[in-house]
C-alpha cells in the first residue's frame, strides 16, 4: 500500500521516471523500543524515511502503539546529514498497523504530508480522553512516585476501577501492568527481563473495550485498558499516573543533560590532555564513545583499515561506510549546502549512515578538523535506537562532540596561517625553532609548529610531514607516485602542490631508503611557476627506522645553508615526540598484563576460583559503563578487579582449601587478605589511591558491620561498593568446596535481600537491570587515562 501523491514527496535514487514516489514504509517495534525497518521495503522508501525516524521519539512510539495516530514534523534543522536525501516534507504520520498490543508492535510510518488528525477528540468512540478528577487517599502517594512505583501503588486502586491492562512511560522506559480479570482470570505470565515487583510483560490477548488516554492527546505519557467506560475512578488514577510520569519525564530529561556534562567533561580533560601528550588518542574516542552511547567506534581514513577501534564493532558497516570519507560528501566548497537544512556544510558536519539492511544499526560519522589533510573521522555504531539527541540542535551532546571534533589536535598543527608579506626574511636559529615547536609532546603538532617557523623565517613557500604508508616503502623500480600521497600528508604549512610531482616524489623516496637528507631543484614544465623549486628533505626515525619525511619548499632563491641542519633538528624532535607516544602506549600495556597477571597468581593456588578474576572483571566493568564511570574510573575499577583477592596468596593453605565452615580464627586469618593485598601493592608506588581502595575496603558492609575498617553507606568508596556486588554474584553462581552453585535468578534475589544491609541498594538496582536487559554494554578495551604519568 503506497501512497500515489506527489507532492512534497521525497525523490529518491533509482526512481524510475513515471513511477510514484514511496510515502509510507512498515516499522516493527519492539519491547525496547528498538525500530526495525521492513527487510522488504525499496531502498527509496528507507532513505526516505530517515528523517522521520530521527523525529520520532520514544513518546511518539509508545503513542503509536496505544492506536494514536502521531504527527510527525521535520526539524527546521537537523545536526546531522543523511544522504541521498534532498528535500522532504514538513510533516509525516505514525500510527499502528495491526490492532492489538504486545511487547512486538508494527507500526506504519506516512509522509505524504496530509493535514493532521484533529486533537481535541479522539476519533475512536472508544478511546477517552482524561478528565479533571478528585484524587482519593488512596491514589495521593503515587504523585511522588516512579512510574514504575506508581503503577505498583495503584494495583489495587486501578482493579477496583475496572483498568485491565495500565502502561505509563517516563520518556525513556515503558512500564507495563496486567490485571487478572475476576471473571476470567488467567495465571500471570512475568517476564524474566522485568525485574521490578509488581510489573508483567504485555499480554496481546488482555485488553477492554475502552481505553483511557494518560495526560492530553498532544502530550500522552500511558493508556489505560477498562472493561467498560471509564468512571470517576478510572479518571482519578489516570490524573495521578499522570502526574508521576510527567515528573519523570521532565527528570528524565534532566539526567540526560547531566549525564552529557558529565561525560563531556570527561571527553574535554581527554581531549586536553592528548593535547599536552598526556594520553593516547584511544582515551579521546572511548570517552566520545560513552558520550554517545555507542556500542562501537573508530577512527578511520580514507586509506587502508580502522587507525583505533573501542566496542563491539560491525566490521562490514565500518568498511561500507569508508566510502563516505572522501570529499564532497564529508567537505567542500561552501556552495555545498546541507541535505536536511539547506545551510552550507562545514567539514565537520555530522553524517547518519543506514548501513544495517535491518534497519537496527545506524552509523554516525563525524569528520575531524583535519584542515587540508585527507579526511579523517570518527564512526559510532549505535544499535540501541532511537538516540533523543540525534535529531536535537540544543542538545549539549551536540556541543560537546563539535568542540572535540574541531579541536586543533586532530589536525597537523597550526593551520591557515601564511607568511606576512613584504616582511624581510630573517635568519632561523636553533633556538627559535626550539622555541616554535614549545612544550608540546605531539608529533604532528611538533612538525606543523616548526614547519610554519621556518616558513616565515627562512623564506620557504611550503613545507610538509609526510609519513610512510601502512606498508612500507615499495620496491626500487616502482612508480614514485605509488609511495607518498596525500593520505601521508601529517603536518603541513603553505601550498604543497608541487611534492605529488615524479621529481618530487622521487627525491623524497630517495632520502627515506637512503635515510640521509637530500636536497635538489625540481625542474617543474609550469609557466606559471616563477623561477625552480628547491626541496630539502630529511628521514624522521622513529624506533630505529624511517617512519617517514620532513618536505621543505623554496622558491625562486635556494635555502641557506642553515636551513638544512635546522631541519634536520627538526626531524630529530619529531621522532622523540613518536618515541614517547609509543614508550606511554607500551607502559600502559606493560602495567595492564602485569595488573592482570598477578590478580590470576591466586587462581593456580586454588583451581576452584579459576575465571572468577576476568568474570568479576568484565561484570564490574559493565556495570560501571552502565553508570556512566569516566574512562580513568573504568581503568581503576578494571585494575582493582584484577587485584582484589591478591592479598590471599599470603593465607595458608589449610585455611584457604579448607572444606567447610571456618572457626573464628580462622576467619581472622582470611580477613586480613585485604590489608595484606594494599601493604603489597601500596609498597610498589605503582597502583593508584583508587584501586587500592577497591582492594582494602570491598569487604565492607552498607550497614557498617564489614571489615576491615567498619566503613558504612557513601563512606565505602564508591569503586569498592561497585565491586562487591559484582563479586558477591559471582561467588554465589560459581561452585566452591563449600557449596554448589547458585543459579542467576536465585542468587539476584539474594542480591536483593541484601541491598540496604549489606550492599548499596542503589547499585543493586542498577546491576539488576543490567542483567535483566538481556544486552549487556560490550567492555571497553583497556582503557587509558592519565594515571600514567
Amino acid at each position: 500500500m503506497q501512497n500515489t501523491a506527489q507532492h512534497n514527496t521525497v525523490p529518491q535514487p533509482g526512481q524510475q521516471p513515471g513511477c510514484a514516489p514511496v510515502t509510507s514504509l512498515r516499522l516493527t517495534l519492539r519491547g525496547d523500543t528498538t525500530l526495525q525497518v521492513d527487510p522488504a521495503a525499496p531502498a527509496a522508501a528507507r532513505h526516505a524515511a530517515q528523517v522521520w525516524l530521527l523525529a520520532a521519539g520514544v513518546l511518539d512510539l509508545h503513542r503509536a502503539s496505544w492506536g494514536e495516530t502521531v504527527t510527525l514534523r521535520r526539524p527546521p534543522e537537523l545536526p546531522v546529514r543523511l544522504p541521498g536525501i534532498r528535500r522532504a516534507g514538513t510533516r509525516a504520520t505514525l500510527r499502528p498497523a495491526t490492532p492489538g498490543g504486545g511487547p512486538t508492535q508494527v507500526l506504519r510510518l506516512d509522509w505524504s504530508d496530509r493535514p493532521d488528525p484533529p486533537l481535541t477528540r479522539p476519533a475512536d468512540p472508544h478511546l477517552h480522553l482524561m478528565q479533571p478528577a478528585d484524587l482519593p487517599g488512596d491514589l495521593l502517594p503515587c504523585l511522588t512516585l516512579t512510574p514504575g512505583q506508581a503503577l505498583t501503588r495503584a494495583r489495587s486502586f486501578l482493579a477496583r476501577a475496572g483498568v485491565q491492562r495500565a502502561q505509563l512511560s517516563d520518556g525513556h522506559e515503558l512500564f507495563d501492568l496486567t490485571l487478572p480479570d475476576p471473571i476470567h482470570p488467567a495465571p500471570a505470565r512475568p517476564d524474566p527481563a522485568q525485574s521490578r515487583p509488581g510489573l508483567t510483560a504485555p499480554d496481546p490477548s488482555v485488553g477492554g473495550g475502552h481505553a483511557l488516554l494518560i495526560g492530553p492527546p498532544q502530550a500522552t505519557l500511558g493508556r489505560l485498558w477498562l472493561r467498560a467506560a471509564p468512571g470517576p475512578d478510572a479518571h482519578a488514577a489516570a490524573q495521578a499516573l499522570f502526574v508521576a510520569a510527567h515528573a519523570a519525564n521532565t527528570h528524565t530529561a534532566a539526567l540526560r543533560q547531566t549525564r552529557s556534562a558529565r561525560l563531556g567533561a570527561d571527553l574535554q580533560r581527554a581531549t586536553q590532555l592528548l593535547r599536552d601528550g598526556h594520553a593516547l588518542p584511544e582515551a579521546t574516542l572511548q570517552a566520545a564513545m560513552r558520550l554517545v552511547r555507542a556500542d562501537g567506534a573508530a577512527l578511520i581514513s580514507l586509506r587502508g583499515g580502522p587507525l583505533l577501534s573501542a566496542g563491539n564493532l560491525d566490521w562490514s558497516g565500518l568498511h561500507a561506510a569508508q566510502r563516505y570519507l572522501r570529499p564532497p560528501l564529508l567537505s567542500g566548497p561552501s556552495g555545498v549546502t546541507s541535505a536536511a537544512s539547506g545551510s552550507p556544510v562545514d567539514h565537520c558536519s555530522p553524517l547518519l549512515l543506514d548501513l544495517d539492511p535491518d534497519g537496527l544499526t545506524r552509523t554516525l560519522m563525524l569528520p575531524l578538523n583535519s584542515g587540508s589533510l585527507p579526511q579523517v573521522a570518527w564512526v559510532f555504531q549505535m544499535h540501541r535506537c532511537p538516540q533523543p539527541w540525534l535529531s536535537d540542535t540544543a542538545e549539549l551532546t551536540w556541543d560537546v562532540l563539535r568542540a572535540a571534533a574541531r579541536d586543533p589536535i586532530h589536525a597537523a598543527g597550526p593551520r591557515g596561517l601564511e607568511r606576512r608579506a613584504h616582511q624581510a626574511t630573517l635568519s632561523p636559529t636553533l633556538i627559535s625553532v626550539l622555541d616554535s615547536v614549545g612544550d608540546s609532546q605531539v608529533p604532528s603538532q611538533i612538525a606543523g609548529r616548526g614547519l610554519h617557523h621556518l616558513l616565515e623565517t627562512s623564506g620557504a613557500h611550503a613545507g610538509a610531514l609526510l609519513t610512510l604508508p601502512p606498508l612500507g616503502l615499495p620496491p626500487a623500480g616502482m612508480p614514485a607516485g605509488t609511495a607518498f600521497s596525500a593520505s601521508d600528508l601529517t603536518a603541513s604549512a603553505g601550498a604543497v602542490d608541487d611534492l605529488w610531482t615524479p621529481q618530487a616524489q622521487e627525491v623524497m623516496l630517495g632520502a627515506a631508503r637512503a635515510a640521509e637528507p637530500r636536497q635538489q631543484a625540481l625542474d617543474l614544465p609550469d609557466p606559471a611557476q616563477d623561477g625552480p623549486v628547491f626541496l630539502s628533505v630529511t628521514p624522521v626515525v622513529y624506533a630505529g627506522h624511517v617512519s617517514g619525511v620532513l618536505a621543505l619548499l623554496h622558491r625562486p632563491e635556494p635555502p641557506a645553508p642553515q636551513v638544512a641542519p635546522l631541519l634536520n633538528v627538526l626531524a630529530t624532535e619529531v621522532g622523540r615526540a613518536s618515541e614517547r607516544q609509543r614508550s606511554l602506549r607500551d607502559l600502559a600495556h606493560v602495567r595492564e598484563k602485569t595488573f592482570r597477571v598477578l590478580g590470576r597468581v591466586l587462581e593456580y593456588r586454588s583451581y576452584e576460583t579459576k575465571g572468577h578474576t576476568d568474570r568479576v572483571t568484565e561484570l564490574a566493568l559493565q556495570l560501571g559503563q552502565a553508570l556512566d564511570l569516566t574512562s580513568t574510573q573504568l581503568a581503576h575499577l578494571r585494575w582493582g578487579a584484577y587485584l582484589h583477592d591478591l592479598g590471599k596468596i599470603a593465607i595458608p593453605d589449610d585455611v584457604l582449601h579448607k572444606q567447610g565452615l571456618l572457626s573464628s580464627a580462622e576467619r581472622q586469618w582470611m580477613r586480613q587478605h585485604v590489608t595484606i593485598g594494599e601493604t603489597l601493592l601500596r609498597e610498589q608506588g605503582l597502583v593508584p589511591p583508587e584501586v587500592l581502595q577497591v582492594v582494602r575496603h570491598h569487604h565492607e558492609r552498607w550497614d557498617g558491620q564489614g571489615y576491615p575498617d567498619g566503613l558504612s553507606g557513601h563512606r565505602i568508596p564508591l569503586l569498592a561498593r561497585l565491586f562487591a556486588v559484582v563479586d558477591i554474584f559471582d561467588a554465589l553462581t560459581s561452585e566452591r568446596s563449600y557449596k554448589a552453585p547458585w543459579s542467576p535468578h536465585d542468587s539476584l534475589q539474594e542480591l536483593r535481600r541484601m541491598a540496604g544491609t549489606h550492599l548499596d541498594p542503589a547499585l543493586v538496582q542498577a546491576f539488576m537491570d543490567l542483567m535483566a536487559s538481556r544486552a549487556a554494554l560490550p567492555v571497553l578495551p583497556e582503557p587509558f587515562d592519565d594515571a600514567l604519568l
